[in-house]
């Protein structure tokens, strides 16, 4: 009984977790602008980085390009795209996550389905799924039973912090609906998590853009993902670009 309550105060806190991140950063993008686009006819270079903190205080980065054009759609638009290169740095423990992540194209992430004022249309990637939400759920605690960790109180506090922020790192396979043609006004959710044993979590997002006023697309973003427990704290910050293909 004490091992299914462990886990149920796990799965809470995962669960509470995930939800906070992904809940509260697509209201936010819901309170964009509604300006029009007019995006070239020309190709573009889409770039995306990702740097993560690690334990031991360096970090992993992924930088992946994408040359991208935006085609009208009935009242809106698509935007096709095709991956041209990615990079990852990481640390030699982990050059096997280096060669697999190198290895994995995303163009399949096109086309998007962009509404007339550039926000995102297309629901897949873009905003919290109930059953995507659960699979990451049951997939943490899966790799956390197979460990078979004993359960003193230290040992279950570090698996609270693992869960924390692994939430925050899943916060980022969500794309803001307004990437691609964002408000001018940077903004932010802060998240307070509740732990079984009575600690508290926060789970942190900052999200700014620069937009072109030509077009009305972005030019550069950043989001910010701080996760904290106590004296632990990562962050993983994502970055993107849209410039013209000359």
């Amino acid at each position: 009984m004490a091992q299914w309550h462990r886990r149920e105060s796990l799965r809470l806190a995962l669960a509470a977790a995930l939800s906070a991140g992904l809940t509260g950063r697509t209201a936010l993008a819901q309170s964009s602008g509604s300006h029009l686009i007019a995006p070239p006819r020309g190709r573009m270079l889409y770039r995306r980085s990702v740097a993560r903190d690690l334990v031991d205080g360096r970090e992993v980065q992924v930088v992946r390009t994408f040359t991208v054009a935006f085609r009208e759609d009935g009242d809106g638009f698509l935007l096709d795209g095709l991956q041209q290169s990615v990079s990852v740095e990481a640390p030699a423990a982990l050059s096997r996550f280096a060669e697999l992540e190198e290895s994995r194209d995303e163009s399949g992430l096109f086309p998007l389905a962009l509404t007339a004022s550039g926000r995102i249309a297309s629901p897949h990637g873009t905003g919290p799924q109930q059953a995507e939400t659960q699979a990451a759920v049951d997939h943490a605690l899966e790799l956390m039973a197979q460990r078979n960790p004993p359960q003193s109180d230290r040992e279950q506090v570090e698996q609270y912090i693992g869960a924390i922020h692994a939430a925050g790192q899943g916060i980022t396979a969500i794309m803001p609906e307004d990437l691609f043609a964002p408000a001018a006004e940077p903004r932010s959710t802060s998240e307070v998590i509740i732990l079984p044993d009575g600690s508290e979590g926060r789970v942190e997002t900052l999200f700014e853009a620069e937009m072109d006023r030509a077009t009305g697309l972005m030019r550069n973003a950043a989001r910010d993902i701080v996760t904290a427990i106590g004296n632990s704290r990562r962050t993983t910050r994502e970055r993107w670009t849209l410039t013209p293909l000359t």
